[in-house]
C-alpha cells in the first residue's frame, strides 16, 4: 500500500518519447474537448476517438485522473472518459465492447495507479474513479486483482475521510453488479466489515454507515436470488451474520435523530429490514416482537411530530440530511420505506395477521399521511398541469399522498371488511379532531376533511356495501352534507364526492353541483377548478349508471361555459381532462348538445387545428365530434362548420400545413362517416368525399394513403349506392374513384405498407358491391397477387391474403377458376402460389376476426376439395413439416448457410386438414387462458370497484385499463356485423372435425398426423 501510494504518476508505464507524445497529445484533445468554440470540440471528439485504439490511452487516462497536480477540469474530464473507456474496452465478453480490447499490461498499469484516485479531495474525481474500479473488479477479481479487497479493506480503517468513502462507494457499485459465482467470495469478506462500520457510530459518519446498510441490502437481495437457483446459498452466505445485524438495526431505529442517527440512516436501515423479512422471512420470525413496535412508534411519531408540522402545515423548519454524492435525503424518502415494509408483511402469510390486527390504528396514521402539504398546494398553484398529473387516477408522480392511497388499497384489497371498520372508525376521529381544529382557529383543519373524503372515495365500494349491509356504522350521508358544507375542503373533495352520487339524497346531489359548479368559476384557484372538472366527469358517469342524468340538466349550461373557459386558458395536462369531461358531457342529454353545439364544434375544432400535432388531443376532438354525429339534429349544423374545415385541410399542399394535419383530418371525417346515420348528407358525399379521394391519390404519405384507404371504406360501408350515384364533372362515379385508390394501394411501385389495409378495403368493396364489379374485380385480384410476390411482411401479406380468404366464403368456385387461369411467378397456376403464402403463414395471422374468416375459410376449402373431388386442389403439393437432423442441435447462422432448411412436402388438402388442428389447438388453449384471466379479472374488478386505483398500484397489481384480451377486442364496425365474427370458433372447428372424422377418406388425412395433433383430437374424442 506504502509503495503503491508513493508511485507518482507514469511510474506504472514506460515513459518514452512516443508515449510521452501521445500524452501530450492526448492532454491537448482534452483541452480542446472543453472549448467553448463548437468546430474545436467538434475536431477534438473525433481525435479521441483516434487516440482511443492506442494501447496507452487509457494508461494515460488513469495518470492524469490521478494527478494531483493536474488541472481539475482536464483531471475531471479525464476520469469521465476513462469510466467510458473501461466499459466498452476492458473485456471483449460485455455488451459494450468495442475493439481494441485493452492490453494485460496496460490493465495492470491501470489496476496500479487506479487506488491512489479514490482517496482524492474532489468528490467528482473520486467517484469517477470508484466507478471505474469497481468497473474492473467486474471483469478481474479475484482471478486478476487479488489484492484489491485488501487495499479497499486498508482504506476503510485508514481514518482518511475521502479513502474512506472511495472505498465505499466501490463496494456500493460493485455490489449492485457483483456476479454469483463473485458472491459466495465477496459475502464473507464484505458483510463482517459493513457490520463493524455500521456499529462504530464514534468513528464512522451517518452516510457512511448508511452506505454500509445499503450494500448489506444489495448482497442480501442477491443472496435470495442466487438461493432460487443454488440452494444452501442464504444459509453459507447471510444467515451467519443476520442475527447481528438485525439487532443492531432495532437499536439504530431507537436512536433518536442526532450526531448518530438521522432519518436518511433510519431509511436504509428500514429498507434493510424489508429485504430480510421479505427474503428470509424464518430467521426473522424471533426478531419480529422487537422489530413491530419500532416501526409503528417511528410512523406514528413521525406521522404527529415531523410530518404534518413539517410538511403538510409547515409550521416547524426541518433540516434535511444530504447524503455524500450531494442527494437531499428527504424525510418523506422513510416513510416510502415504512409503506414499503407494511406491504412486505401483508404479502407474508407469516406476518399479515400482525397488519390485520393493527388495522383501525393503521388506517388512522395512513388518513394523515394522505393530507395535502403546503408544498403541494404552492406548486399545483404554480403550475395546474402538475395537478392534473399528479392527482390522476393513472399518474407516473410518487408522492406521500399517493404512497399513502396506495398502502390503503392493499389493506382494503387484503382485509375488505375490516378495512371498511377500520376506516369508518379513523374518519369519523379524525373529522372530530378537524371541527376542534376549525373551532380553535386552525387554519389548516380542512386537509385532515380532504384527505378522508379521498380515503373513503379510494375505496368507496366497500364503505357503500358494508354501511348498506350494516356491518359498519357510518353517516355518510352526513358526511356528504358536512363536507359541502365547508366549501374549501369540498374543493379538493369534489371528485371523491362524485363517486358517492347513490349515498346522496336529490337534495344533497344538487348542493353538491351547485358548490362543483362554483368550483368551475374563473375566479377559483386552478386547482379548484381542475377538482371542479374531475368532480363533473364523475357526476356524469356515476348519474349516467343509475339513469338519474336530469338532475344534471338545469346545470349543464353552467358546466359548459366553465369548461370552454378553461380550454381557452390551458394547455397540456388540463387540456385534456377538460376535454375528456367535455365528451361526456355531450352524452348526458342530447337536447343540450343540440342547443350548444354552436359552442362546442367551434371550440373542438379549434383545439382540433391549434394542437394537431398532439395525438391525444387529437383523439378526444375525435371523440367529441363522434358523440356529435351520433346526435341527428346536431349532424347538419356540425358538418356545416368541420367538413369545409377538413376539406380546406385535405386540398392544401403538403408543405403549408403542419406534419400529419391532413392524415389527422382523413381520421375525423372517417369517425363522422361512420356514426352518421345514413343517407350521407350533400356535404359528405358532393363535397368531402371526392376531396378525400384526391387526397388519397395524389400524396406519398404512407399514412395519408392508409387513412384515406379506410376512410372510402367507411363510405362504401355505410352508403355505397350514394357513392356509386355521384359523377364528378367527367361522369367518372364515386365507385371508380374507390377502384383508383385500390390500384395506388396496391400499386408495385408505392411502399408495401400502403396494403397493410387494402384487405379490409377490398373485402367491404366485395361484400357491398359484389357482382356491380365486373371485370374490376379481376383487375383488383390480378393487383393483390402482384403485390404478393412482393410484400415481406405479415401484417401486409394477412390483408392481402385475407381478400381470398373472403372470397372462398362468397365467390369460391368464380375465385378458383380465376386463380388458375392466371399464370403464378414459376409459371405454375397462381392457385398454387396463393394457397402456397397462404398455408405457410396461416399460422401466424393475429386479430380475432381475421382469424375467425381464414380458419371457416380453410373448413370450407376442405370440404369443398372432398365434396366435388376438385382436381385443382387436390393436384397442389405444398410444404409439411420442417425435417431436422438428429444429431443438429441448435441451428445458427453458419449452419444454416451450409445445411438449408429441409421440409416435408404433403397435398394441400392434407396441409389445409393440419392447420384446422392447430386452429383448434391455438382457440382452446386461449380460451382456457380467457377463462383463467376472466376468474383473475373478476377479482381485479373487485378490487378495482373497492379502490380509487393509481398507475403504482396498478404496476403493484398487474392490472392494466385494458383487459389483457384487448388485442381480440374487434372495434371495426363492418367486421361486428359480419356472421362469421359471431362464430363460436371452438365449437364450430370441433364440429366440423368429428364430422370430418366420420367421413370415408379421413384415414388417407389421419396418416399424416404428428403426436401433438393426435393429441389435440382426442381432446375432442377423436
Amino acid at each position: 500500500m506504502a509503495g503503491m501510494s508513493a508511485a507518482g504518476p507514469g511510474s506504472a508505464s514506460a515513459a518514452g518519447p512516443v508515449q510521452q507524445g501521445l500524452k501530450e497529445a492526448l492532454i491537448e484533445t482534452l483541452t480542446a474537448i472543453l472549448s467553448p468554440v463548437q468546430e474545436v470540440r467538434a475536431a477534438a471528439e473525433e481525435q479521441i476517438k483516434v487516440l482511443e485504439v492506442t494501447e496507452e490511452f487509457g494508461v494515460h487516462l488513469a495518470e492524469l485522473t490521478v494527478d494531483p497536480r493536474g488541472a481539475l477540469a482536464i483531471r475531471q474530464l479525464a476520469s469521465v472518459i476513462l469510466k467510458q473507456y473501461v466499459e466498452t474496452h476492458w473485456c471483449s465478453l460485455s455488451e459494450k465492447f468495442r475493439p481494441p480490447e485493452t492490453t494485460d499490461r496496460a490493465k495492470a498499469a491501470i489496476r496500479e495507479l487506479l487506488p491512489g484516485g479514490l482517496r482524492e479531495s474532489i468528490s467528482k474525481v473520486r467517484s469517477s474513479v470508484a466507478y471505474a474500479v469497481s468497473a474492473i473488479a467486474h471483469w478481474d477479481w479475484p482471478e486478476a486483482w487479488p489484492q484489491l479487497f485488501t487495499i479497499l479493506m486498508d482504506m476503510l480503517v485508514s481514518g482518511d475521510v475521502n479513502a474512506v468513502h472511495g472505498a465505499m462507494r466501490v463496494l456500493t457499485e460493485f455490489t449492485r453488479e457483483v456476479t454469483d459465482t463473485q458472491m459466495p467470495l465477496v459475502a464473507p469478506v464484505i458483510l463482517p466489515e459493513m457490520y463493524k462500520i455500521f456499529s462504530m457510530m464514534d468513528i464512522y459518519s451517518i452516510r457512511t454507515r448508511s452506505r454500509a446498510v445499503e450494500i448489506f441490502s444489495t448482497c442480501a437481495n442477491l443472496i435470495c436470488a442466487i438461493e432460487e437457483l443454488e440452494k444452501g446459498a442464504a444459509k453459507a452466505l447471510i444467515f451467519p451474520v443476520v442475527q447481528q445485524f438485525t439487532e443492531a438495526f432495532i437499536l439504530a431505529l431507537q436512536m433518536p435523530d442526532g450526531p448518530s442517527s438521522d432519518s436518511g440512516l433510519k431509511m436504509e436501515v428500514l429498507k434493510a429490514v424489508t429485504a430480510l423479512v421479505k427474503n428470509f422471512p424464518k430467521p426473522m420470525v424471533s426478531s419480529m416482537q422487537q422489530i413491530l413496535p419500532i416501526v409503528w412508534n417511528t410512523l406514528t411519531e413521525s406521522a404527529l411530530c415531523t410530518y404534518v408540522r413539517t410538511e403538510v402545515n409547515y409550521t416547524e423548519e426541518v433540516d434535511d440530511p444530504i447524503d455524500s454524492d450531494g442527494e437531499v435525503l428527504g424525510f418523506e424518502n422513510l416513510v416510502f420505506s415504512i409503506f414499503e415494509f407494511v406491504h412486505t408483511l401483508l404479502e407474508n402469510s407469516k406476518f399479515k395477521s400482525t397488519v390485520k390486527k393493527a388495522l383501525p390504528e393503521l388506517i388512522y396514521y395512513i388518513i394523515l399521511y394522505m393530507q395535502i402539504t403546503e408544498d403541494q398546494i404552492k406548486v399545483w398553484t404554480a403550475n395546474p398541469q402538475q395537478f392534473v398529473e399528479d392527482e390522476d387516477d393513472d399518474t407516473f408522480s410518487y408522492s406521500v399522498r399517493i404512497s399513502a392511497q396506495d398502502l390503503l388499497l392493499a389493506v382494503a384489497t387484503e382485509f375488505q371488511n375490516e378495512s371498511a371498520a377500520a376506516l369508518a372508525a379513523a374518519a369519523t376521529r379524525h373529522l372530530q379532531d378537524a371541527e376542534q381544529a376549525k373551532n380553535s382557529g386552525n387554519e389548516h383543519w380542512w386537509k385532515i376533511h380532504e384527505a378522508c373524503m379521498l380515503a373513503l372515495g379510494s375505496v368507496k365500494t366497500i364503505i357503500t356495501e358494508n354501511v348498506k349491509n350494516g356491518r359498519v356504522q357510518f353517516d355518510m350521508h352526513g358526511f356528504l352534507a358536512n363536507s359541502v358544507a365547508h366549501l374549501r375542503a369540498a374543493m379538493f373533495t369534489l371528485w371523491a364526492a362524485s363517486r358517492f352520487t347513490a349515498a346522496m339524497s336529490p337534495e344533497l346531489i344538487q348542493q353538491f353541483l351547485q358548490a362543483t359548479v362554483s368550483g368551475l368559476h374563473d375566479s377559483q384557484p386552478p386547482s379548484v377548478r381542475i377538482s371542479a372538472v374531475r368532480a363533473i366527469w364523475g357526476y356524469c358517469d356515476q348519474l349516467k349508471l343509475s339513469e338519474s342524468t336530469h338532475v344534471l340538466q338545469p346545470f349543464l349550461p353552467a358546466v359548459l361555459d366553465g369548461l370552454v373557459q378553461l380550454a381557452a386558458q390551458f394547455s397540456s395536462e388540463v387540456l385534456t381532462l377538460v376535454m375528456e369531461t367535455l365528451c361526456i358531457v355531450c352524452t348526458v342529454d342530447p337536447a343540450f348538445t343540440t342547443s350548444a353545439e354552436n359552442k362546442i364544434c367551434p371550440l373542438t375544432i379549434a383545439i382540433f387545428l391549434k394542437y394537431s400535432n398532439d395525438p391525444v388531443v387529437a383523439s378526444l376532438a375525435q371523440d367529441i365530434f363522434k358523440e356529435l354525429a351520433q346526435i341527428e339534429a346536431c349532424q347538419g349544423p356540425m358538418q356545416m362548420r368541420l367538413i369545409p374545415t377538413l376539406v380546406s385541410i385535405m386540398q392544401a399542399p403538403p408543405d403549408k400545413i403542419p406534419s400529419g394535419l391532413c392524415a389527422t383530418a382523413i381520421d375525423i371525417l372517417t369517425t363522422v362517416v361512420r356514426h352518421t346515420k345514413p343517407p350521407l348528407s350533400e356535404m359528405l358525399v358532393c363535397q368531402a368525399f371526392p376531396v378525400v379521394a384526391q387526397c388519397t391519390l395524389r400524396t406519398d404519405d404512407n399514412t395519408t394513403i392508409q387513412n384515406g384507404g379506410e376512410c372510402l371504406r367507411a363510405y362504401v360501408s355505410v352508403a355505397l349506392e350514394q357513392v356509386g350515384q355521384w359523377r364528378d364533372t367527367e361522369g367518372h362515379s364515386g365507385l371508380w374513384y374507390v377502384m383508383q385508390v385500390v390500384s395506388q394501394l396496391l400499386d408495385p411501385r408505392t411502399s408495401e405498407f400502403t396494403a397493410a389495409f387494402v384487405g379490409r378495403l377490398v373485402s367491404t368493396l366485395i361484400a357491398r358491391a359484389g357482382t356491380e364489379l365486373g371485370e374490376q374485380l379481376d383487375q383488383i385480384l390480378r393487383a393483390i397477387l402482384s403485390k404478393m410476390q412482393q410484400a415481406e411482411t405479415l401484417s401486409v401479406m394477412q390483408s392481402l391474403i385475407m381478400v381470398f380468404a373472403h372470397l372462398v366464403h362468397s365467390q369460391l368456385e368464380p375465385l378458383l377458376e380465376f386463380l388458375c387461369s392466371l399464370p403464378g411467378p414459376t409459371g405454375k397456376p397462381a392457385l398454387e402460389f396463393v394457397m402456397a403464402e397462404w398455408m405457410s403463414r396461416q399460422h401466424l395471422f393475429y386479430g380475432q376476426y381475421e382469424g375467425k374468416v381464414s380458419t371457416v375459410a380453410l373448413c370450407k376449402l376442405l370440404q369443398h376439395g372432398l365434396n366435388t373431388n376438385d382436381k385443382r386442389l387436390q393436384d397442389i403439393v405444398v410444404k409439411g413439416e420442417e425435417i431436422f437432423g438428429p444429431d443438429e442441435g441448435i441451428r445458427t447462422r453458419s449452419k444454416s448457410a451450409k445445411n438449408p432448411e429441409k421440409w416435408t412436402n404433403i397435398p394441400l388438402l392434407v396441409k389445409v386438414f393440419k392447420l384446422i388442428v392447430n386452429e383448434l389447438s391455438s382457440v382452446v388453449e386461449a380460451n382456457t387462458t380467457r377463462a383463467a384471466a376472466a376468474d383473475w379479472s373478476q377479482v381485479s374488478a373487485k378490487t378495482a370497484a373497492i379502490c380509487h386505483v393509481s398507475q403504482v398500484s396498478k404496476c403493484i397489481l398487474n392490472l392494466s385499463d385494458e383487459d389483457y384480451y384487448e388485442d381480440d377486442d374487434e372495434e371495426d364496425p363492418d367486421a361486428l356485423k359480419d356472421p362469421i365474427y359471431q362464430i363460436d370458433l371452438q365449437a364450430y372447428l370441433t364440429d366440423f372435425l368429428t364430422q370430418f372424422a366420420q367421413s370415408p377418406c379421413y384415414s388417407m388425412f389421419s396418416g399424416h398426423l404428428n403426436d401433438a395433433e393426435r393429441r389435440v383430437l382426442q381432446t375432442i374424442g377423436i
